[in-house]
């Protein structure tokens, strides 16, 4: 039986970062050493007690670094659990991704279960301006450079502590790449809502409380020593009670 909560919440939400800049300024992905590796995981579980996952993922290429994070810890109840990862050191595309991450949860607490859950994906990007397109070091003081200095910081994911819920959630990062026009990007998205929810009611809601979220810091030169761009964007949407919860970001950033 549900406890009685007073307040229901459904939001719906989408963020956009594009950052395209003229004079060849905006995150450049870096290219891939002389070796690469790949790792897939795939994980699955259900138990009716005590279940716990966690994972850590750090890759720094040259001056470009991914990272991803994920603790769940569910106690006193059902939990279905699915898992898939997949990790590419190698240069990629438009359309491909070096990370990418999806992830279906349901819990059912009962009487007395609870389970927390948090996630992180991040791309940061740091270059120098340079006069050729192999340039990318701290910020420098070439006056007539093709590649102006750059330093973008990307980061999204979300928090959950409830008693009963049904989510699923995606990330997905690109920052190694050698071919030309490649972006550097970062996508994540987040839904959570109740296991046998009629969509656009509360009723059978999820319950608890739930947090998503995306930071970006994003500067970019001109040209020289001078930085021309510093954006700073902050978006947080937090829930507490019946709730319905989506939030998809997708981030993208190359030069004109």
């Amino acid at each position: 039986m549900k406890k009685p909560v007073s307040v229901g919440v459904i939001i719906l939400a989408m963020v956009v970062l594009i950052a395209v800049s003229g004079s060849a300024m905006a995150a450049r992905p870096e290219p891939a050493g002389s070796e690469s590796s790949g790792i897939t995981v795939q994980t699955s579980a259900h138990v009716d007690g005590i279940f716990q996952s966690h994972t850590d993922f750090a890759l720094q290429q040259g001056t470009s670094t991914i990272a991803y994070s994920e603790n769940t810890v569910a106690i006193n109840g059902v939990t279905d659990y699915s898992k898939n990862t997949n990790i590419n050191t190698g240069n990629v595309v438009n359309g491909q991704d070096n990370l990418q991450t999806d992830r279906i949860i349901t819990f059912d607490g009962g009487d007395g279960g609870r389970m927390v859950s948090d996630e992180n994906v991040l791309v940061q990007t740091v270059g120098t301006e340079e006069v050729s397109a192999a340039g990318c070091c701290p910020w420098g003081s070439t006056t007539d450079a093709t590649l102006p200095a750059e330093c973008e910081t990307v980061q999204a994911g979300s928090k959950m502590d409830v008693t009963e819920v049904s989510a699923s959630s995606s990330s997905g990062v690109r920052a190694i790449a050698d071919a030309p026009g490649t972006t550097v990007s970062l996508d994540y998205s987040i839904d959570a809502h109740g296991i046998n929810q009629t969509p656009g009611s509360l009723e059978n809601a999820a319950i608890g409380s739930a947090t998503a979220y995306v930071d970006g810091n994003i500067m970019q030169g001109n040209n020289g020593t001078s930085q021309s761009t510093n954006m700073e964007y902050h978006d947080v949407t937090s829930v507490d009670g019946l709730f319905d919860l989506s939030k998809d970001v997708s981030y993208t950033s190359a030069p004109n």
